[in-house]
C-alpha cells in the first residue's frame, strides 16, 4: 500500500539544499542495529529521481560495468526476482517496506524497490498502466543521520539480508560478513551475535569467501565469473572430510584447478558433495584431473556396483543424464529426445514409488542413493 506523508520534497526543483529543510521537522524512527543499539532515522518522502542507486550493491558489484544511474538501474532490473517484485508493488500500489537512504540520498537498502518504482512511474506517466501520473513518483524513506558510523550501516544491511526476512544469496551474505570481519575487525563471535547466526555458520561463510578470493587471484577472468565459484568452496567447507583435506596446500591447489578453464572438471557445485568418493582413490583422482567428474564418477560407480550388464546399463544411463543436466537446452532441442527423457522420468518415478511402498526394500550402495 502507498503511505502519504506531510514531509515531502519536490525533486523537480533540483535543489539539494532542500533536504535539510525537509528533514528538520521529520519524525524520528529508531532502527535497531544490535540489541540495545539503535540508529535514529528520519521518516521523509522523497522524489524517486533524486535518489542515487548504489553501484556497490552486493547483487551487482562483481558484474557491474556501467557508469551511469541508468546503467545501475538496468542491471538491477535484470536481476533474478526483480520483475516479481515489480508485480508485487504494482498490485499493491506502492511499498510497505521503506527504503533506507543516506543523508546524501544514496540508497542503502531498497535499490531494487526504487528501480521498480521508477519503471512504474514511467509507465504511469505514459498511460501504460491504470494509475495516476504521480502515483509512484515519491516514496517514503528512512534517512540515516549524516554522522552515522559506517560499521553500523553495514551491520544494519547485514541484519536485513543475512539474518532477516529478505535474504541475499549465500554469496552475497558471505561477502557482507567478510567485509564486517575484514574492514571492521569484528570477530566471528561478534558477527554471529550481531546476525543471530551460529559461529560455525559465520566461519563457514568466511572460509569459503576467502578461498573464492584466492581463486580469483589465481584464475581471474574479464567477466568476473570467478566470484560465482563461491558455491563450490561453500560445499567444500561444509564437508568435514573435505575441510580437513583442503588444509593441505597441494589439495586446495588441486581443487582450484578442477574449477578453472573454459571446460572445468567440476562444473556444478553439488558435484563437490561426491568428491570424497573420488579423491580417496589415486586412480579416480587422476581420472578426475584428466577427464573430469562425469568420467571419473562413471567408472567409480561401475566398479562399485559390479560388472553385470544390467547394472552397467543403468550406470551408463546415469552418466548420459548427468551430461544432459549440464546444458539441457543444448541436448534436448530434438522433441523426440525430450519425449524419451519424459518417459524415463515417468518410469523412474514409478519404480521409486514402488520402492517407497515396500519398507523391506533398502538401497545397498551409497552411489545408488546419490552418495549421501
Amino acid at each position: 500500500m502507498w503511505f502519504s506523508d506531510k514531509i515531502t520534497w519536490d525533486g523537480q526543483t533540483g535543489d539539494d539544499s532542500l533536504v535539510e529543510d525537509v528533514t528538520s521537522t521529520a519524525p524520528i524512527m529508531n532502527i535497531e542495529v544490535t540489541s540495545g543499539r539503535k540508529i535514529p532515522a528520519k521518516l521523509v518522502t522523497l522524489h524517486i529521481r533524486k535518489l542515487h542507486l548504489n553501484p556497490k550493491n552486493p547483487r551487482i558489484r562483481h558484474k557491474f560495468d556501467g557508469e551511469t544511474e541508468a546503467d545501475i538501474e538496468e542491471q538491477l532490473w535484470h536481476e533474478e526476482g526483480t520483475k516479481g517484485l515489480y508485480n508485487e508493488i504494482r498490485y499493491s500500489g506502492g511499498l510497505s517496506d521503506k527504503p533506507i537512504v543516506s543523508s546524501e540520498l544514496k540508497v542503502i537498502e531498497g535499490n531494487r524497490r526504487i528501480t521498480c518504482l521508477r519503471r512504474l512511474d514511467e509507465e504511469a506517466k505514459n498511460g501504460e498502466i491504470e494509475f495516476s501520473e504521480n502515483a509512484f513518483e515519491r516514496v517514503q524513506c528512512l534517512m540515516l543521520p549524516s554522522d552515522v558510523e559506517p560499521k553500523d550501516v553495514d551491520l544494519l544491511v547485514a541484519r536485513v539480508h543475512v539474518s532477516g526476512k529478505r535474504e541475499w544469496s549465500p554469496l552475497n551474505q558471505a561477502e557482507q560478513v567478510f567485509e564486517m570481519a575484514n574492514q571492521y575487525g569484528m570477530t566471528t563471535r561478534e558477527i554471529a551475535t550481531a546476525l543471530s547466526r551460529s559461529p560455525h555458520a559465520v566461519e563457514l561463510m568466511l572460509a569459503a569467501f576467502r578461498s573464492t578470493l584466492d581463486y580469483g587471484e589465481r584464475f581471474p577472468d574479464n567477466d568476473g565469473h570467478w566470484i560465482h565459484k563461491f558455491s563450490y568452496f561453500y560445499e567444500l567447507f561444509r564437508s568435514t572430510y573435505l575441510r580437513e583435506w583442503a588444509k593441505e596446500k597441494r589439495n586446495m591447489n588441486f581443487f582450484m584447478k578442477l574449477l578453472a578453464g573454459e571446460r572445468p572438471k567440476l562444473y556444478q557445485g553439488r558435484q563437490v558433495r561426491e568428491l570424497p568418493a573420488l579423491i580417496k582413490d589415486p586412480e579416480y583422482s587422476r581420472l578426475l584431473s584428466s577427464q573430469g567428474f562425469d568420467k571419473a564418477m562413471e567408472i567409480a560407480k561401475t566398479r562399485q556396483v559390479g560388472l553385470d550388464q544390467f547394472t552397467k546399463k543403468l550406470v551408463e544411463a546415469s552418466a548420459v543424464l548427468q551430461r544432459i543436466t549440464k546444458d539441457p537446452r543444448k541436448h534436448l532441442k530434438d522433441p523426440e529426445k525430450l519425449r524419451i527423457v519424459g518417459e524415463i522420468r515417468k518410469k523412474t518415478e514409478y519404480i521409486l514409488a514402488g520402492q517407497a511402498r515396500n519398507p523391506k526394500t533398502k538401497s545397498g550402495n551409497r552411489f545408488a542413493s546419490g552418495g549421501r
